[in-house]
């Protein structure tokens, strides 16, 4: 299981939809990060089974990232 992170819900609920139109099982929770006190601040983490190279594909389309992600750093 692994997770794909969003700023925006509007783009975590989209790619929600989308893998949930394809078979997908897909959750959505709102998780805040070590030192955020404003609740709007907080990321959206939508949690995948099963987490496979199209869940992959798709995280860019929607604008997510994954934890670990080299490419954040470019």
């Amino acid at each position: 299981m692994s997770e794909i992170w969003f700023d925006e819900r509007d783009d975590a609920d989209e790619l929600v939809k989308a893998l949930e139109a394809e078979g997908y099982t897909v959750t959505a929770r709102r998780e805040g990060f070590a030192g955020e006190d404003d609740a709007e601040d907080h990321a959206w983490a939508v949690v995948v089974e099963p987490f496979d190279e199209r869940v992959v594909e798709m995280v860019d389309v929607y604008g997510g990232w994954l934890p670990g992600d080299e490419r954040l750093s470019e």
